[in-house]
């Protein structure tokens, strides 16, 4: 207590004499030298910017100048003068930040001393000063602004100096600057040293470095900055000192002035970054960052600490320059001066305890002897001994020989003698990949050198680093001949299981280390001339003491030992097998990425997981016996909850799972929470494991899957409206256009102008754009998945017919024969949508006859029966036609893609039809191959999977083809809101025949309709006012009100999509009408109502029953279009079609062929139901039907004989109805109805 009163007697007395010299000087003004402000703004990545009120920047654009003064001697590196003129430093380039920001020039003045600096800026010459700290905080007319640098205090020593954790440097000399503390901060700090006052940074640290002082207490920048310039290597940071300083300001008067307001402002707004570049600037890159604060240690880390100051380091001290012993017994090396970083930034004075060998390093672990390891390379079996830290440094292995020895790799000795410390990493990287090698164990690596000098050994392995430390030292002769291509040594420090603490204090310290500050040690020992001087002579009289030692102990161990062997081995065994139990259940449950509890009868907390303790933010230490009711990362009512319900589990024995609610440390987390409880071996409930699983994230997943779901089916119900509503909206101009181009050319026609061309060619090409419309609007269905098949039962033969003879005539007018070849296995009954194979298979044959000017068309179908009744359909299409480039063929389809080819006219079409095929295939599960050649022509291959069907007895699948209704004149009602179409319709009704009122919406057509009125009524479907829909539901409903007649109704829409026939039969429609519709489906459509028996027909006069010679010529003049000339072709042609067919019946019967029988019967047939010759057709109808059941022979000529007869027949009849057309040149149907002229 006494040294301290005289400490703080001295102190004050100091003051007093230093604040009546600070009176003397003030007395008159002080001398001051004008510098330039050198501020390195420039290099700064952006600049601050601020917001100031407007009477700020008043004051300030008035102000225009703002005068700094600075104190000699300089301050370095805050403060530092170039040249007498210039100022520059941390201080400066603050101050230029300033200067931009507040857009006023600063004068800098120096001034002899730090007195009469302050004086100046109390008296007002001066507006600020830098280099602000607690010293000038004292004075009651200054305020202090932010700190715009770190004051990190730091105790610096010599060398060999050690603290032993006396942070207050008791009974030491002390230096100090004399602004830098206040008297009180000394007194606090340290009331038992001996204070010594220096004027100038500079003198404080040489008085250190000559002895004059123990050691110095000042900021660490400064100290840092001025020991890396060199000439102070004898001194070093021994550590923080136990307090934080206030940090370097800028000082201003209390003078009311918003100066300093504005000077925080632009320290406030100087970015991290901006901040980092000037620090970078100014330390210079030494051995300890300065911007390493305290670390932030646990209170469990900080009492270890205190009851562990010196912790035991095991060390190989033959590992230089890692680890080292100089000539005076001094520990050396990296690992040195990493000790020394660490115990700056922890407190930590390591013993260092050398050996010669790793297992010795390991067995001073297993016995307790020390704390820690320095240079460990991790590895499985090392892990099961010690804990290892984050790796420090990294180095490769590589492989020494002597400079005569020209080999390069392990693989070059085999059978050889290597050198390997035992244990070590890279020594069973050789017995493992090596095993050739001979390998030569030693205790440490150094060994292996002297062994390798005198030859003894043909290589040794050693880390780079230190292999090229001593070779190029010590061992000339040897050199290192390859990199050894195993993984480079991580090099950490091993810490014994059982200081857990220290582990992470040491890893929080490397942490805090930065790559730089390690570089530089690293680059240090790797240049530096430092060297072991006494290394080998050290090791060479251990290494006999260790053999002595090693000897005596053996015979100990065999004289007192013997018995007692067996028995604390064993007792080892068990022992290291109860750790490695408890370490794997540890490791069992903490590897459980779920939390994880176990708690007691009572529902205190036995034991938990890692999971466990990060969720609740609970440690080992709190959560042990913890009740849940006490917990604080839960709310006390949900505790409580918990609690009771984990007490009613273990009363119940039966565990329990729920979803529930957790609010954990306040934040709501949806958990699946499980309990079961636990029993011990006689079946006593003994307590509770618990858990759960956190699916907060997972809901909140599955809540946006559900909202982009419905955004989704959305988007593609907005989608369908949009394609319906552009089918409409096309459609409905576009049946104006073409209905009444037809209604032109048919009158043209009748009226015999032969002016049609440009008519034909508009009309033509508006049905071109119709299709476009079809192409782009499906592509559109098909992308969206609107698009939806219609499978139903149809024969393969009939669906491939019917397109090859809607395109043989194209075919025959370009002069190419269109070929069809269809496999019998292919003539079957299938489920399929008939409407889209026949899309798929036009569209090809369509380009292939497009494409080719001379030579055929093929059309081949084949099939191979599958298992479950299935076949695999392969349909190709080929053309000798002009052929696909190569390069082109990957476009073709893509849609809208078409091939160009030079000196070729355009083809035309929308570039969709191959596109369209594809997309039709795949949703049928099959797909679309092209082959071609250029000049040679193309293959199209279409494959498809089909479910086989049963097929219908031919009684059952016969179709009747009926003769031609006789339409009667209708009085029929047109319901359009759109005028030209209205008008277009009434037209062609009226083209057919029938008469027409019209009205314009559905609220006038109802008032026009009366029951019985009208025959039909066609409607638009939207419509203002009353829609077509709304308009049938009301026609119906007043004919159930009043018992009139069913009225047919035809809804007539534009909107061309599956689902609309159905909704308009659901309105009560008969049927429905899509735009734009020609004359001839119009009539058709009006025969299918009146078969339908929708509407009565006309009344027809009795028919003769057709005999066996009658044909149709109604239906044949009508396909024909009353052309004599095509009409005599045509029977001409089927007569000797009908002579080849009749000479091919014979010999098939006679071979008793039935399949080649039934296809010759099935083509007779088609040909007898086109021109109406029914007789014919049920005779062939017969024959097919004895062939597929398979009669007998006799059966078979019957059917024969029978059908022969009605072929002849029909031929008598074509013969005659030739003769007739030879002689009067027309041809007219047996009987005529009456027809009905438009006119």
């Amino acid at each position: 207590m006494g040294s301290r009163c005289r400490a703080l007697l001295g102190i004050v007395l100091g003051a007093m004499l230093a604040m009546g010299a600070w009176a003397d000087e003030a007395r008159a003004p002080a001398p001051w030298t004008q510098l330039a402000l050198l501020a390195r703004t420039a290099a700064l990545p952006e600049r601050p910017r601020i917001e100031l009120p407007e009477s700020d920047w008043q004051w300030l654009r008035e102000k225009r100048t703002l005068v700094v003064g600075v104190a000699a001697p300089d301050y370095p590196p805050l403060i530092v003068t170039v040249s007498g003129s210039e100022l520059e430093g941390v201080t400066a380039d603050y101050l230029g930040l300033v200067g931009e920001a507040l857009n006023v020039r600063i004068e800098m003045r120096r001034y002899p001393s730090r007195r009469q600096t302050i004086q100046a800026l109390v008296d007002g010459e001066i507006d600020l000063i830098g280099r602000a700290t607690g010293f000038e905080a004292e004075i009651p007319e200054l305020l202090l602004s932010r700190p715009y640098s770190l004051n990190q205090p730091v105790i610096v020593g010599p060398q060999d100096m050690r603290l032993e954790g006396d942070l207050q440097l008791t009974g030491k000399r002390l230096a100090v600057v004399s602004d830098y503390f206040s008297p009180q901060e000394l007194v606090e700090h340290f009331p038992d040293a001996e204070v010594v006052h220096f004027d100038s940074l500079r003198r404080a640290l040489e008085s250190v470095a000559l002895g004059q002082v123990d050691a110095y207490v000042g900021d660490a920048l400064s100290a840092q900055y001025l020991i890396s310039q060199g000439y102070l290597v004898n001194l070093k940071l021994l550590n923080f000192a136990n307090f934080n300083g206030i940090g370097f300001s800028f000082a201003a008067r209390k003078d009311g002035s918003p100066l300093l307001y504005s000077v925080n402002e632009v320290l406030q707004n100087v970015s991290a970054q901006q901040q980092l570049s000037i620090q970078r600037r100014w330390s210079v890159g030494g051995v300890f960052s300065i911007s390493n604060h305290r670390l932030n240690l646990t209170p469990q880390e900080l009492r270890w600490l205190e009851r562990n100051p010196r912790p035991r380091l095991g060390i190989d001290q033959s590992l230089a320059p890692l680890t080292f012993f100089d000539s005076q017994g001094n520990f050396r090396g990296i690992v040195a001066d990493l000790l020394d970083l660490i115990r700056t930034r922890t407190g930590l004075q390591f013993e260092v305890l050398p050996t010669s060998s790793i297992p010795g390093m390991f067995t001073q672990v297993r016995r307790g002897q020390v704390d820690a390891l320095a240079t460990m390379t991790p590895t499985v079996e090392r892990e099961a001994q010690v804990d290892f830290t984050r790796p420090y440094l990294s180095t490769s292995f590589v492989l020494l020989s002597r400079k005569d020895d020209t080999r390069q790799d392990l693989a070059d000795l085999d059978g050889k003698r290597v050198a390997a410390p035992h244990g070590s990493v890279v020594g069973a990287y050789v017995r493992e990949h090596f095993p050739q090698v001979k390998l030569v164990e030693v205790d440490n690596y150094s060994d292996a050198l002297p062994l390798l000098e005198e030859g003894r050994v043909d290589a040794a392995l050693q880390p780079m680093l230190t292999a090229t430390f001593l070779v190029n030292r010590y061992y000339r002769d040897l050199r290192i001949a390859a990199t050894l291509d195993l993984e480079p040594a991580q090099i950490s420090l091993g810490v014994s299981r059982a200081d857990p603490e220290l582990l992470s204090i040491l890893n929080k310290a490397l942490l805090a280390i930065s790559p730089e500050d390690m570089a530089s040690i690293i680059s240090r020992w790797s240049t530096s001339g430092a060297s072991p001087d006494s290394i080998w002579e050290g090791y060479r009289s251990q290494f006999y003491w260790l053999l002595w030692g090693g000897l005596v102990l053996l015979g100990l161990i065999l004289l007192w030992n013997c018995y007692l062997l067996l028995r604390v081995r064993a007792r080892q065994r068990a022992e290291q097998e109860l750790q490695d139990r408890l370490a794997f259940k540890r490791a069992l449950i903490d590897g459980i990425p779920q939390p994880v509890s176990v708690r007691d009868a009572e529902g205190r907390l036995v034991t938990c997981n890692r999971a466990f303790r990060e969720a609740t933010g609970l440690s080992e230490e709190t959560a042990a016996g913890s009740l849940l009711r006490d917990c604080i990362w839960l709310s006390a009512e949900q505790a409580e909850g918990l609690h009771r319900e984990y007490l009613q589990v273990m009363a119940s024995g039966e565990p329990v799972a729920v979803d529930r609610v957790l609010e954990i440390n306040g934040e709501p987390r949806q958990v699946h929470h499980w309990l079961t409880p636990y029993r011990s071996a006689s079946g006593k409930v003994r307590g509770l494991v618990s858990g759960w699983v956190d699916v907060t994230e997972r809901e909140r997943l599955h809540q946006q899957l559900e909202i982009a779901k419905e955004q989704a089916e959305e988007a593609s119900r907005a989608k369908s409206t949009f394609l319906a509503t552009m089918s409409h909206e096309i459609r409905t101009p576009m049946n104006a256009v073409i209905g009444m181009l037809e209604l032109a050319l048919t009158r043209n026609r009748c009226s015999g102008c032969g002016e049609q061309g440009p008519i034909e060619v508009a009309y033509e090409s508006a049905k071109s754009l119709l299709l476009l419309i079809g192409d782009i609007l499906d592509v559109a269905k098909i992308e969206s998945g609107r698009l939806t098949l219609l499978p139903e039962r149809a024969r393969l033969r009939e669906l491939i017919e019917s397109v090859a003879r809607v395109f043989d005539g194209l075919a025959r007018q370009k002069g190419l024969l269109l070929k069809l070849e269809i496999e019998t296995e292919a003539a079957c009954d299938v489920l399929i949508d008939p409407l889209r194979f026949k899309q798929i298979l036009s569209n090809l044959v369509s380009n292939a006859i497009k494409f080719t000017d001379q030579g055929s068309v093929w059309v081949r179908v084949s099939g191979e029966p599958l298992p479950n009744e299935r076949l695999a359909l392969e349909v190709c299409v080929e053309d000798s036609g002009i052929g696909i480039a190569e390069e082109d063929q990957k476009q073709l389809f893509e849609p809208f893609s078409q091939v160009q080819r030079e000196g070729r006219a355009n083809h035309g079409g929308t570039g969709l039809g191959l596109t369209i095929c594809r997309k039709l295939a795949e949703m049928m599960g099959g797909s679309v191959r092209l082959e071609s050649v250029a000049g040679v022509g193309t293959k199209v291959h279409v494959r498809l999977v089909l479910q086989v069907l049963e097929p219908l007895a031919p009684e059952e699948d016969s179709i009747i083809l009926r003769r031609p209704v006789e339409q009667r004149r209708l009085h029929v009602l047109v319901v359009d809101d759109h005028p030209v179409n209205r008008l277009l319709l009434a037209q062609q009704l009226e083209h057919l025949g029938h008469t027409v009122a019209m009205a314009t919406d559905g609220g006038e057509a109802l008032q026009l309709w009366r029951p019985g009125e009208f025959d039909l009524m066609i409607t638009d479907c939207n419509m203002p006012v009353l829609s077509g829909y709304s308009l049938a539901r009301r026609i119906r409903e007043i004919e159930r009100e009043t018992g009139a007649a069913h009225s047919p109704i035809l809804g007539f829409t534009a909107n061309a999509q599956p689902d609309e026939i159905a909704r308009c039969k659901e309105a009560g429609m008969d049927d429905c009408l899509f735009k734009p519709i020609s004359i001839d489906q119009l009539r058709d459509q009006l025969e299918q109502l009146q078969r339908g028996e929708m509407m009565p027909p006309a009344p027809a006069p009795e028919e003769a029953p057709q005999e066996e010679g009658d044909l149709d010529i109604g239906a044949l003049l009508e396909m024909t279009g009353g052309n004599a000339q095509l009409t005599r072709n045509l029977m001409a042609e089927l007569m000797s079609s009908n002579e080849a067919d009749a000479e091919q019946l014979e010999p098939l019967l006679h071979a008793q062929d039935r399949r080649r029988l039934a296809e010759l019967a099935h083509r007779i047939k088609g040909a007898a139901r086109l021109v109406g010759a029914m007789a014919l057709h049920d005779r062939c109808a017969e024959l097919e039907k004895a062939c597929a059941e398979r009669a007998e022979f006799s059966t078979l000529r019957s059917a024969v004989e029978q059908l022969r007869r009605a072929l002849d027949a029909l031929q008598a009849s074509l013969h005659g109805h030739l003769r007739r057309l030879d002689e009067e040149g027309c041809i007219r149907p047996a009987s005529s109805a009456t027809e009905n002229d438009p006119a």
